[in-house]
């Protein structure tokens, strides 16, 4: 079927009756757009302010992250510094147990000899003096000086023993503060590897965080500015419509057929992709605020065409800041789709389009699209047949 093109200016001369009520429709149509952005104004403010608060309580937990590692990492200096004093303590007790022992043996080897040599002399000496007095003599100091030498070679294995023990205590005291020293510069350096770990993860959280503290802050400004290029159009749709009250002419497009219900479910969709936002409310996943979707968004291609779902007329063509290219037409019976995310358009304000036929190219391969019947946002996927997305 050949399609006719009209300008402007001839779809402004429609018929009165049909013509007012179908501007009617469109002009609330763009009404309910702009109490729809107002709205996503104030959630965007509401999503703002819970985003400063996630931000002051992760600056917080960080904050304590950071003190409480720098007081894990102070803990865990100064027992690494004890447990090395410690472990060269126990290593210079183990020298002196080590001299000690050597000392103790020493000292036992020389009283032992000595006790044999004392015993094999007054043996020898004392069989000898039954002839001679000073040989008696002779023997007897030789006696006296034997056993001061052994009672002092007895005390000096007595001391040595004792020196040995004193040592051996030590070197034990020693060696469990080394394994307690461990044992506490093991836990602190687990602890200190958690809260450094601890610390980072909210640090990735709070840049994160604030990355879509500044996409949100954007959204909010882009959100402004659609508002008031939407209090534009419905200015001046309203002042057309006002102009056109009196104005008759021939009509192009048949508004009242009362079959569009009948294309539940067998519409064609506007680009073919995947669907990757859902018509509705949903939660958050990281504000847990549930926003509302009047529509969906399609994912596909960058530069993919976009297509009428069905035969209408183009009434609104444009750039509208936050919904970038964007093309509403109006169907049978008071139905509007619209379209937001192209690169540009094929079409002209007015002009008929039929189904099927290209409006324009996607932008970056997503697709916004709502299906309205009058200022009621209807769910678009029970209206597309489903193997149409694929």
């Amino acid at each position: 079927m050949k399609i006719r093109c009209l300008t402007l200016g001839a779809f402004l001369l429609v018929g009165l009756t049909l013509g007012v009520s179908a501007q009617k429709v469109d002009i609330v149509e763009h009404k309910g757009e702009l109490e729809k952005i107002r709205q996503d104004i104030e959630k965007s403010r509401r999503n703002l302010d819970s985003l400063q608060q996630v931000e002051k309580r992760l600056q917080k937990e960080l904050s304590d992250y950071e003190q409480r590692t720098s007081i894990n990492e102070t803990v865990l200096k100064r027992l690494t510094d004890q447990l090395t004093t410690a472990r060269k303590s126990v290593s210079d007790a183990k020298a002196t147990i080590e001299r000690s022992q050597k000392k103790f043996q020493t000292t036992r080897v020389r009283y032992l000899e000595n006790l044999q040599f004392y015993y094999r002399g007054m043996r020898r000496d004392f069989s000898e003096t039954s002839a001679e007095i000073n040989i008696e003599k002779n023997a007897l100091r030789r006696y006296l000086y034997l056993k001061a030498l052994a009672n002092y070679d007895r005390d000096q294995l007595t001391r040595s023993s004792e020196y040995l023990k004193e040592a051996e205590a030590e070197y034990a005291s020693l060696t469990d503060k080394e394994k307690s020293l461990g044992v506490a510069q093991r836990k602190k350096k687990r602890e200190f590897t958690i809260s450094s770990s601890q610390k980072e993860r909210r640090a990735r959280d709070l840049s994160r965080l604030k990355r879509k503290k500044d996409a949100e802050s954007d959204r909010l400004l882009s959100l402004s500015e659609a508002a008031r290029q939407m209090e534009d159009l419905v200015a001046r749709l309203e002042s057309e419509r006002q102009e056109r009250k009196n104005q008759t002419g021939p009509e192009n497009f048949d508004y009242r057929t009362g079959n569009f219900q009948s294309y539940k479910g067998r519409l064609l969709a506007p680009m073919k992709g995947k669907v990757i936002k859902g018509f509705g409310w949903s939660v958050h996943p990281a504000t847990k605020l549930k926003a509302y979707s009047p529509g969906i968004e399609i994912k596909g291609a960058a530069g993919q065409p976009i297509a009428a779902i069905a035969s209408g007329v183009a009434a609104y063509t444009g750039n509208l800041r936050g919904y970038g290219v964007f093309i509403i037409i109006e169907h049978e019976d008071g139905y509007y789709s619209t379209y937001a995310g192209l690169a540009d358009t094929h079409i002209e304000t007015g002009q008929v389009v039929r189904q099927g036929e290209v409006l324009g190219v996607s932008a970056d391969g997503i697709l916004k699209f709502e299906l309205r019947e009058g200022k009621e946002a209807i769910d678009p996927v029970e209206w597309i047949k489903l193997e149409y997305l694929k």
